[in-house]
């Protein structure tokens, strides 16, 4: 199952992103506190928090094109979304998310037309591939968190939030094989996440065994260069 990634997109992406000197990026995997960093982030710093996870579950279902968003309008008019990408092999998976991003890029140009060209804004997570993701904005705006040595299915079973996604897995048919493979692809993702930040030079933060939350949420606002 072939996925074209569109370099033209990302590039006209990358014209608008790249001026944006106040654009934060939190990536990492599940379960590395990603959305508690930002929401400390942004109630101590005045920051608005864009959640790239919600518009890519909710919104911009809604504004995919074919024309403009082939792949994930593949994704989106799919009959079951989640056993569309389970029946995937993992190489098919990682470039359907690379071809993903500058579509989601695309989209977020469009929502932050609406903000002023110097206006500070927090990007929670959302992308698999903070290599791509390079290309758009400075390697110095991005920051990844690392989780400690827990295992993808203990991180899903963690909230009840969480639990239902196992929940979700579990409606679809020989349940059990892919929830293993669910949990399977959620570890490479993260370790593919941890790999492309220290290969391109993106500051990997992991928590502290005695940090809290707010001592970690500074070293990453340290991190951003956030003051």
């Amino acid at each position: 199952m072939p996925f074209i990634l569109n370099k033209d997109l990302l590039t006209q992406s990358r014209a608008t992103l790249h001026r944006r000197e106040r654009l934060y990026w939190v990536v990492g995997g599940a379960g590395s506190g990603k959305t508690t960093i930002c929401q400390v982030l942004s109630a101590k710093f005045e920051l608005p928090v864009y959640d790239m996870d919600a518009h890519i579950y909710g919104a911009y279902h809604g504004r995919f094109t074919q024309e403009r968003h082939p792949v994930n309008s593949a994704w989106s008019s799919a009959r079951d979304g989640l056993s569309w990408l389970l029946a995937m092999s993992w190489d098919e998976f990682d470039s359907f998310n690379q071809a993903a991003l500058p579509e989601y890029l695309d989209l977020l140009v469009e929502d932050l037309e609406a903000t002023k060209p110097n206006a500070c804004i927090l990007i929670d997570g959302g992308i698999c591939n903070p290599a791509l993701l390079t290309q758009a904005i400075s390697a110095p705006q991005i920051v990844c968190l690392a989780t400690s040595e827990r295992s993808s299915a203990e991180i899903w079973n963690e909230t009840d939030e969480r639990k239902g996604m196992k929940e979700a897995v579990y409606q679809l048919a020989r349940p059990e094989e892919a929830w293993r493979k669910f949990l399977e692809f959620d570890d490479l993702i993260t370790r593919t996440i941890l790999k492309e930040c220290q290969e391109n030079e993106i500051a990997v933060c992991p928590r502290g065994e005695t940090e809290s939350v707010d001592e970690f949420a500074v070293r990453v606002a340290n991190a951003l260069g956030i003051r």
